[in-house]
């Protein structure tokens, strides 16, 4: 059994990443000096990368307040500079297009390096349309040389992202990685925009964005009544996720 498999195959649940993607993250720091990331999603990536690096400076956005909080007690505790942010999902106008997606306020501005070493996006949820308002929220903060990991990319929607990433950003080293079932895409980019605007996009209009956000959040509503469910029965929903008395 390998050191990842036997150190993180009982945390891996239905929608985090996976384990064949966090041996492919092994292998990739091993070879290649990492010591700034930034993160959209949150949850066993973040714990490993305060692991297996925890002298890294991480920012790691989650839109979910009890994720967050889920994530941010089980980092190692030695990885000081880790930093597990709530970004609620917002719309907002990037690059001349309307994007639900993290809200990250000052501090990523505030707290960024020059440019980060690698960028993992494992979020916004997929059917949002809004992966591709990360990289452009990273922009100011990417360099030719910064490693960026799009997870889920056996997704039509994520390969159409990668599509309009290229047409507003020279594109360098693209490749898609088999995960088991799963996809990443690995890729650089020359931060500065070949165009004024990300091209036109009817899942990018102010419509849209406003009926899959209150879709978003009917279904946040759903999900925090099942557990509010699951707490009366005294079950836990995700056993993998349980947190101890003191880190409520």
């Amino acid at each position: 059994m390998s050191e990842i498999k036997d150190n993180f195959e009982h945390r891996i649940n239905p929608v985090s990443i996976n384990l064949t993607t966090l041996e492919f993250l092994k292998e990739y720091i091993d070879n290649n000096e990492v010591s700034s990331i930034l993160e959209f999603g949150s949850g066993v990536s973040t714990e490993f990368w305060s692991e297996q690096l925890s002298q890294a400076h991480v920012i790691s956005y989650e839109n979910s307040r009890r994720y967050r909080k889920i994530t941010a007690s089980r980092v190692n505790k030695k990885a000081d500079n880790i930093h597990v942010r709530f970004g609620p999902l917002r719309i907002m106008k990037l690059f001349g297009r309307r994007y639900i997606s993290y809200k990250t306020g000052s501090f990523l501005r505030k707290n960024a390096p020059k440019s980060f070493d690698l960028v993992l996006i494992d979020g916004p949820p997929g059917f949002l349309y809004s992966r591709e308002a990360t990289l452009l929220q990273a922009i100011d903060f990417i360099s030719e040389s910064t490693q960026i990991i799009l997870d889920d990319a056996e997704r039509d929607i994520e390969k159409a992202t990668i599509a309009r990433w290229s047409e507003m950003f020279d594109m360098h080293d693209l490749r898609f990685h088999k995960m088991g079932k799963k996809e990443i895409a690995t890729f650089r980019i020359s931060p500065t925009p070949k165009l004024a605007k990300m091209p036109e996009s009817p899942n990018h209009k102010l419509g849209k964005s406003i009926r899959l956000l209150l879709t978003f959040h009917r279904q946040n509503i759903m999900h925090n009544l099942w557990l509010l469910k699951m707490r009366l029965l005294n079950k836990e929903p995700f056993p993998d996720q349980k947190m101890n008395e003191d880190e409520l």
